[in-house]
């Protein structure tokens, strides 16, 4: 999913706000069954790589955190009227293709973006989870791939870690340009819209590209 600030404003003004934003993820989570692996919070989108446990609870789930930060904000900075612009627009991923490509992408967001020149120094984001063990406001559920990538979490986070160096976890994937939709093989895609699998939801908030 992508999605921006309305008139593309920024959602976070200072660290009380995105602290204030992952407070709302978390209990929008443990209402709604879903796993969110990895997360990037800039000043004026995110993106978020979750896994959906029941059909719906995506939409539900972000339904509550924008409108229960919408609140919040308006009330902190004495304004009106929307704070996203639009819906937000999510992706299904093949686990095995595109999962760990998706978590880079992720965590090379604040590079790409200019804020930082390392992935570790941008503070809201999961990557020093992943790559480092580090503890955070907001904790990441760890996926079977990513626990793949060694037997305990320090070599995982070691090989994670060399894998965003070296850029070596799949391919690129151009979110920006590319139409919500799913991300896989033609079989996987059948599948989907069979019914016959189930869907692994990958979120870039960005309302109103």
């Amino acid at each position: 999913m992508i999605s921006r600030g309305n008139a593309n404003q920024n959602l976070f003004r200072d660290d009380d706000d995105y602290r204030q934003y992952l407070s709302f993820l978390r209990q929008a989570v443990d209402l709604y069954p879903m796993h969110v692996y990895n997360y990037v919070l800039l000043p004026n989108f995110l993106h978020l790589l979750v896994e959906t446990k029941k059909e719906g609870a995506l939409s539900k789930a972000m339904e509550m955190v924008t409108r229960e930060y919408a609140k919040y904000f308006n009330a902190k900075y004495n304004s009106t009227g929307h704070v996203f612009q639009g819906r937000f627009k999510s992706f299904t991923v093949q686990d095995d293709l595109y999962f760990l490509s998706c978590s880079k992408y992720i965590d090379l967001l604040p590079v790409r973006e200019g804020v930082v020149s390392s992935a570790r120094d941008y503070r809201w984001s999961g990557h020093s989870i992943l790559a480092y063990g580090e503890k955070k406001e907001f904790d990441l559920d760890k996926h079977e791939l990513y626990r793949s990538l060694g037997g305990v979490d320090i070599e995982r986070q070691l090989v994670y870690k060399n894998l965003i160096v070296q850029q070596q976890l799949g391919p690129d994937i151009d979110f920006e340009g590319r139409k919500a939709g799913i991300l896989g093989t033609r079989e996987f895609k059948n599948l989907i819209k069979d019914g016959k699998t189930n869907p692994k939801e990958v979120m870039a908030i960005k309302h109103g590209l």
